[in-house]
Order: C-alpha cells, then sequence, then structure tokens
C-alpha cells in the first residue's frame, strides 16, 4: 500500500500559487493528465450544484434565492405602497384597472462551494483501480469545480492530511478560473510519487501511537467555511474516529453537506489468501492474520455495514451520501451523483 509524506509539525496550509510555481504545469497539460477523455466535461457542464437553500452574499448570481430582490426575473404583482420605486410601477396595469401595482422580481445570488479532498495516507492506495484513491477524488473534484464555475457559483478547493489542511486554493468564480482549478489539481494529482520518496523515515513512529481521527484538521483555524454554502467531502473514510464531529461541524457552519465515500475494487472485494501482515497505512501499524474464505465474507458484510452506518449519520444530519468505486469511469460517477437528491441537478 502506498503512502504519502506528511509533516508532523502541521505547517500551515501552502497556496496553490507556491505549489504550481514548483510544479510549473500548464493548463493543457493539466486538462489531459485529469481527463484523458474529456467528453466528460461536455456531461458536466450541463449540470449545477444543487444548493439545499443555502444560498448568500454579496455579489449577483444566477440562482434563485427564497427571497425576493432586483433580478430580472419576474416572481410576482403587490400594490403599490407609499415610498415604493415608481419605476416598478406597471402601468399597463395601471391603464386596465386604475390601481397601481409594483413588479417584484426573484433575488439572484451566488452558492458558495467547498470542496474538501482528503490526502491523508490511505487515499493513496490504488487496489486494483487504474489511479489512486487520492487521483481518483481530484478528477472528481475537478468536475465538480467546473459544474460550479460554469454556474458562476464561489469556489473553494481544500486538501487536508491527517491532522491539518495541508494545502488551499483561493476563492474562484467564473468559467474563466477552471485553468487555475486544474493545474492545482492536477499538481496534487502528480505528487504521490515524489512524496512517498520523500518520506520521513520517523513517520511511522510518530503516527503509531495516534489514533486517526477526521475532525482533526476540521478543528484547525480557517478549516471551517465562513458562508454558507455546500460542503463536499470527498474520502475513503478510514478513520476511527471523527466522522459525526466532522458532519457537525460542517453542519454548524452552514453547509449542504454531500459525502462522497471512495473504495478501491480491493478493499470493498478483496482477492487475498494465506498468512499474511496487513499494514494500517494511516498508523503505520501490523498485524498478522490468516486469511480464509470466511474471514473474507465477514470483512465483506463489515465494508456494507460501514457504508450504512455512514448512510445514516449523513440522512440523520440532512446530508447527501454517494459510493463509488474508483474503478468506474467517471461518466459513471457523475450519474452515480446525480441520482442522489440534493446533489446535482440539471
Amino acid at each position: 500500500m502506498t503512502e504519502l509524506n506528511l509533516n508532523k509539525h502541521n505547517p500551515p496550509a501552502q497556496t496553490a500559487d507556491a505549489s504550481l510555481q514548483q510544479d510549473g504545469m500548464g493548463a493543457d497539460e493539466a486538462l489531459k493528465l485529469l481527463f484523458p477523455d474529456m467528453s466528460v466535461l461536455t456531461q458536466v457542464e450541463r449540470l449545477r450544484l444543487a444548493s439545499g437553500g443555502r444560498i448568500r452574499g454579496t455579489m449577483a448570481g444566477k440562482r434563485r434565492s427564497v427571497s425576493l430582490g432586483g433580478s430580472q426575473e419576474f416572481a410576482d404583482f403587490r400594490p403599490y405602497a407609499p415610498g415604493d420605486d415608481v419605476r416598478r410601477i406597471d402601468w399597463n396595469v395601471y391603464g386596465r384597472t386604475g390601481r397601481a401595482y409594483v413588479r417584484q422580481y426573484w433575488d439572484e445570488q451566488e452558492l458558495h462551494a467547498h470542496l474538501y479532498v482528503d490526502a491523508s495516507r490511505s487515499m493513496s492506495f490504488t487496489g486494483g483501480a487504474a489511479c489512486s484513491k487520492l487521483q481518483y477524488a481530484l478528477r472528481l473534484a475537478a468536475l465538480i469545480g467546473y459544474a460550479a464555475l460554469v454556474g458562476e457559483d464561489r469556489l473553494t478547493v481544500k486538501a487536508f492530511n491527517e491532522s491539518a489542511i495541508e494545502i488551499e486554493l483561493p476563492v474562484m468564480r467564473g468559467r474563466a478560473a477552471f485553468p487555475k482549478l486544474i493545474r492545482h489539481l492536477a499538481a496534487l494529482y502528480a505528487a504521490p510519487a515524489s512524496a512517498r520518496q520523500a518520506r520521513d523515515s520517523h513517520t511511522n513512529a510518530s503516527y503509531a501511537a495516534a489514533r486517526s481521527d477526521l475532525s482533526a484538521p476540521f478543528r484547525q483555524p480557517g478549516a471551517l467555511p465562513r458562508r454558507a454554502g455546500t460542503a463536499w467531502l470527498f474520502t475513503d473514510a478510514m478513520f476511527e474516529d471523527g466522522m459525526r464531529e466532522s458532519l457537525l461541524a460542517l453542519t454548524a457552519s452552514g453547509q449542504q453537506i454531500v459525502l462522497v465515500h471512495l473504495m478501491s475494487p480491493e478493499e470493498i472485494d478483496p482477492h487475498l489468501g494465506g498468512e499474511l501482515k496487513l499494514i494500517d497505512s494511516e498508523l503505520g501499524t501490523g498485524k498478522e492474520v490468516a486469511v480464509s474464505e470466511r474471514l473474507l465474507n465477514e470483512y465483506r458484510s463489515a465494508v456494507s455495514e460501514y457504508q450504512e452506518e455512514l448512510k445514516a449519520k449523513c440522512a440523520e444530519m440532512g446530508a447527501a451520501y454517494a459510493f463509488l468505486n474508483t474503478s468506474q469511469p467517471l461518466a459513471q460517477a457523475i450519474q452515480t451523483l446525480t441520482s442522489v437528491p440534493g446533489v446535482l441537478k440539471h
């Protein structure tokens, strides 16, 4: 199982500009790296992120809010009252009825989408798929980010490891920001191999005494969104603690949560046998086991039960849950996400 390099001193999140300067990857090269088959972008371009009512902001957007405002989309008439803008009086109605009515319009505001990508050590496992779980998550994040940018939504992307937000891409808006997004994600996509080579030999020891806790990075200053919106969490959910706490923290910050649960084919249905030593990629600890068909069946049942547990936790907090096998083509993954209520819409 492959691993990512982690800094045990929890440095502040790096900016995207620093990583891009080191990588030097152009937008065309980044696009080809993330999407060898770019037809999936056409599929996503027609989709929009569901807001779940979390629409706020001072900038005009393309989303209809529940309040009335100053867009160009007509909502209804109401009787004129002293102090109303006379420019909104419908004189045609006045000519027919002799009564003054004011036009009302829907208020169009922006959605802020926050994408959180799990870059912990277990996410670098390939497990029978063409790419690692992290790389698959980055491709999905690029597609969801593309849908947000095309829809004129605000977009923030953060990658986190076991203890902190590792890299953060500043707020983006509009289709013109897509090259910046894919360059950033492609730099992360290409990073794991070099990161493994530079891994500190003491990393395993530093994590062996700890418990993996998903809520740890979300407890760091600045990790949670300051604006209400929608939060997408791409993770394999291989943490001993913190799932409920993380969902609660995001919900409390005004987020409509989408939990995208990723697992590789070998993690879903392993093909193992004999006397083996299994290594925990998060903690670096190992355990010798005798793998039998009975044990594999128990494991498969445990995976299914864990999926149902996560789905129940999400339902309890009003979050959406989607499970994806990383061997699925991206087009099929997008279809799966579209079928989940409150996630994507045409």
